[in-house]
């Protein structure tokens, strides 16, 4: 007589945890938390190669603008493996499942996660010990928010949205190796008027396509856990997740501010131009948060509605 209810309390908690029911399947937030690792180790390997021997105020204004791959990434793996290890150890020990214990089991996996990866900083050359000691601050800070967010709930929500996050930061990441052929391709001539203008339209052109890839990865990812599970969620839950991309890059975005500005004051000389530039940067990078977080949403939504049957008529 008790079957039925252990069998409707399994598959809630799969529900919940957005998981097969079968203790022997590999767990997909596993295999999420290994991709946003490997990628925050081609972050790692970018920037520790990015940097020229010589220390200087150049090197600085390079770090500022490099710390937003490091420390996205790193947001990203510590919430990836935040999430699997709240799941992991909440499926063995009651107290890591509620409350105060996931939020400190997701903080402190994410902590971590960011620690050792601001370790592979103290290996780059070029920059003073103050400025690596404020990178690697940033990024372990990031990994300890990104850890917090991992042990937000429902887990498949979160689960969808870095999904939907590691795939952006790829592309983001990739096309920018191609800036400059793109800023010709959308008009970039040889006056600063001509390059501000393409660069606005290339930035809004990526960050729209961005979003598209989040909400259409989103609402996939949420689809199929929602199948294992044997469930349907509703729209809001559909929302969520293809919000979930582009709240993680502003998140992020705060300990970027907070580290350029530290690097920043660093300088021996005075870097005003180079500062205005950054800000130029920091202010498109927060546009694109925006619109990946709204199409990301609205994709989402729309994907869902084409799900839904059409009415019939009498």
């Amino acid at each position: 007589m008790t079957e039925p209810a252990t069998a409707t309390s399994a598959q809630q908690r799969a529900a919940e945890h957005g998981a097969p029911d079968g203790a022997h399947h590999p767990s997909p937030t596993g295999w999420l938390a290994f991709s946003a690792l490997a990628w925050l180790l081609v972050a790692l390997l970018f920037y520790r190669t990015a940097f020229t021997g010589a220390e200087g105020d150049y090197n600085l204004v390079l770090a500022s603008l490099l710390l937003p791959l490091v420390v996205q990434a790193s947001l990203v793996a510590g919430a990836a493996v935040g999430l699997w290890s709240t799941l992991a150890l909440g499926r063995r020990k009651a107290w890591a499942d509620h409350g105060a214990g996931r939020w400190a089991v997701g903080i402190g996996a994410g902590l971590l996660t960011g620690t050792l990866a601001s370790g592979a900083v103290l290996l780059a050359y070029g920059m003073s010990a103050r400025a690596v000691g404020v990178v690697a601050i940033a990024m372990g800070a990031s990994g300890a928010l990104g850890g917090a967010l991992g042990a937000v709930r429902p887990a498949r929500i979160l689960a969808a949205g870095l999904t939907a996050a590691l795939a952006v930061l790829v592309f983001l990441n990739v096309m920018a190796l191609f800036s400059t052929p793109l800023l010709d391709a959308f008009g970039g001539g040889d006056t600063a008027a001509d390059r501000y203008e393409a660069n606005g339209l290339l930035a809004g052109s990526l960050a729209v396509i961005a979003g598209l890839i989040a909400g259409f990865l989103a609402y996939t990812r949420l689809r199929r856990a929602a199948k294992r599970a044997g469930d349907s969620p509703s729209w809001p839950v559909y929302l969520a997740a293809g919000a979930a991309a582009g709240i993680m890059l502003s998140v992020a975005e705060l300990a970027v501010r907070l580290g350029v500005a530290q690097l920043l004051a660093l300088a021996s000389a005075d870097i005003t131009a180079d500062a205005e530039i950054l800000d130029f940067i920091a202010a498109s990078r927060r546009n694109t948060g925006l619109v990946v977080l709204f199409v990301g949403a609205i994709t989402a939504i729309v994907a869902y509605g084409r799900t839904l049957p059409k009415p019939t008529r009498d």
